[in-house]
């Protein structure tokens, strides 16, 4: 039986296929659901109270999002991360999220600056509360103002389906997990420069905030791996960042 340890208490008027995806998306990005761990229907029904019909259309919903893997006549599983996943996704991100920055600086206006504040407090309310969870989601508010302020449809689009990916999800929660004033540090300092309107430097900030990223979760993955793919070509990187 699946154990939760936290209460699903449906919400309406809001779409219940809606609250499970959250329900389950928030278990498996904490860790409260182990990778690999099977998600049996008959468990969820009498978890939630539900018929089958909502928990196969959740399983849907979090397949697409890269959290579950559905496979045919065996289950749905939560999908496991491989340090593979992370040296294919991490990088792109970082170029990506980079050059949204730098676009984004053209178009900003005083109003996302305002929301940036306003995620960024939300941010270190949460942090000093050791909230994980709320911490996520405020730090995803501030990256979505720079990143829809780059008004570039295509990238916008790209950016987002991966950050819905597992690996985003499960890297975030396990990175920020160790990294509090790190992360506040660095995003007060992309913020700052957002509001001096400095292009070459909010784009080099964002970049190297993502490679330092992937770096530490590598050894997250693999405390006694020293020598990780990737490595080398993402230090040359770094040797050339501005910041």
């Amino acid at each position: 039986m699946i154990s939760f340890e936290k209460e699903f208490r449906p919400q309406y008027p809001t779409p219940l296929v809606d609250q499970i995806v959250d329900f389950l998306t928030d278990a498996i990005i904490e860790g409260r659901l182990e990778d690999g761990k099977r998600l049996v229907e008959n468990d969820l029904q009498r978890k939630f109270g539900v018929s089958r019909g909502p928990i196969r259309e959740a399983f849907r919903v979090l397949e697409k999002n890269g959290l579950v893997q559905i496979i045919p006549r065996k289950g749905t599983f939560i999908k496991k991360i491989s340090q593979e996943d992370v040296l294919k996704i991490f990088p792109i991100l970082a170029y990506l999220e980079s050059l949204a920055a730098r676009t984004a600086i053209t178009h900003i206006t005083t109003v996302d600056i305002e929301n940036m504040e306003l995620a960024l407090a939300r941010m270190a309310e949460a942090s000093k509360e050791n909230d994980l969870g709320s911490y996520l989601r405020y730090h995803l508010d501030f990256h979505k103002v720079f990143i829809r302020a780059s008004k570039n449809d295509a990238l916008i689009e790209i950016i987002e389906r991966l950050r819905r990916q597992a690996v985003w999800f499960r890297f975030s929660y396990l990175y920020v997990e160790k990294s509090f004033e790190y992360s506040m540090s660095v995003h007060r300092k992309i913020l700052d420069l957002f509001s001096k309107k400095d292009a070459d430097q909010v784009e080099a900030l964002v970049k190297e905030h993502f490679l330092i990223a992937l770096e530490r979760f590598t050894r997250l993955l693999e405390p006694n791996t020293q020598e990780l793919k990737g490595e080398v070509q993402m230090s040359e990187v770094l040797g050339q960042r501005a910041v």
